[in-house]
């Protein structure tokens, strides 16, 4: 068989021995071309010359590269994917020593020696190249021998795999992403609403940004007096049931739940996800943890009785603290004047500000307009009084 013929079965071989073994269809068809050209190999079907110009065809349309040694180790082949790959043509390597190809290919000479020292055994690598233009490559090479009546030699089959592993890198580094954000919110948000972030995580930017949300604090009122009169192991077991039910309404309501501070929570609707009915759901949520706060009290076998503050506004959300420690957080007049109004409010009611009430919509509780002195600011606040334990069919309108 002469050098031509050996040259492109062995890259036929290294070719299918690539495929996977669930690629029937590409096996088959290699196999097939095989089989041409051992019956084109086989006198009198061919001459050399009919042989050597066919298998220059088939490895000039073969896709990946095909480079091949002599047993001297000199270039003798460089096809035409492999000149695309490494932009260069072949004139200017064949006939070259096959050091010329560390040129392209940093760690081929020593891949070389392996693959001699080994006895000239298939060997597969994956690598770091360059082009000729000094763009950098990913490559997967593909050493086999080739046997000949002077020694053996080898082919190498090249694939260029620099475009896939750029992919690879971009999509682990959307998963680091989105993991970063599954992380970051999941102490904050329901279940549901971090995996909606994840499925679209370029939605999320991680700095500060202006948003318009509904802020909600609510408070347990006569605290003070709860913690002198009871064991503190029993404090923390009415509050620890307390916020279980509370933070458990600020999900249902696709809330974020900011943070405790003392007997007290801070929850956000609105970023980092703003939708239309941001306000409602805060109203919605509010009534709600009255409700709930009403049916803790048989099972805790005490008194509880909550008052709750809203108002709606810009603030900036983010990620707020030092290198070693950030929290997703709100900053804004929002939500102090929420903080304020939940202040002011007494026991079992919800104040909220003018702007919640406008974006809320109805409101399916008796509720009256107020005006709100408030620490800190100089003029009244005007607001609403909602009052979430007085059946709905006593609703009126403000």
């Amino acid at each position: 068989m002469a050098d031509h013929e050996r040259a492109l079965a062995a890259s036929l071989a290294a070719l299918r021995s690539s495929l996977a073994p669930e690629d029937a269809r590409a096996r088959a068809a290699l196999d097939d071309v095989v089989r041409r050209v051992d019956a084109l190999a086989a006198p009198p079907l061919a001459g050399d010359l009919a042989m050597q110009t066919f298998a220059t065809r088939i490895l000039e349309a073969i896709a990946n590269g095909v480079v091949t040694l002599s047993p001297g180790r000199e270039i003798t082949t460089f096809n035409r994917a492999a000149e695309t790959t490494f932009g260069i043509p072949s004139a200017r390597i064949v006939g070259r020593d096959a050091s010329a190809i560390g040129a392209l290919i940093p760690e081929f000479p020593e891949l070389l020696d392996t693959f001699f020292a080994s006895g000239a055994v298939q060997l597969r690598a994956e690598v770091d190249a360059e082009r000729s233009d000094g763009a950098a490559l990913v490559i997967e090479i593909r050493l086999s021998p080739l046997h000949g009546a002077n020694g053996t030699g080898a082919a190498m089959v090249v694939t260029d795999v620099t475009h896939q592993r750029r992919l690879e890198v971009a999509h682990e580094a959307e998963l680091e992403r989105a993991s970063r954000i599954a992380e970051s919110f999941s102490r904050y948000l329901a279940p549901h609403v971090v995996q909606s972030l994840m499925n679209d995580p370029g939605s999320i930017k991680l700095g500060g940004e202006r948003r318009r949300a509904t802020m909600l604090f609510a408070d347990v009122r006569g605290f003070t007096s709860l913690a002198s009169q009871l064991p503190a192991e029993r404090v923390v077991d009415i509050l620890n049931s307390y916020f279980e039910e509370a933070v458990g309404v600020v999900f249902e309501h696709d809330g974020l739940l900011d943070k405790f501070y003392g007997d007290g929570l801070m929850a956000v609707f609105g970023p980092p996800r703003v939708r239309a009915d941001d306000a409602r759901r805060a109203v919605e949520a509010a009534i709600r943890l009255h409700e709930r706060v009403t049916e803790l009290e048989g099972r805790l076998d005490y008194p509880l009785r909550i008052s709750v503050g809203l108002a709606t506004g810009d603030v900036v959300a983010g990620h707020f603290g030092s290198t070693k420690r950030m929290d997703y957080t709100v900053i804004g007049d929002a939500v102090n004047l929420a903080s304020g109004l939940q202040n002011a409010a007494p026991p079992g009611v919800i104040y909220c500000d003018e702007e919640t009430i406008a974006a809320a919509g109805d409101i399916a509780r008796p509720s009256e307009r107020i005006s709100v002195r408030m620490k800190g600011r100089s003029e009244p606040v005007n607001a609403c009084a909602i009052y979430p334990g007085v059946p709905a069919a006593a609703e009126t309108r403000v």
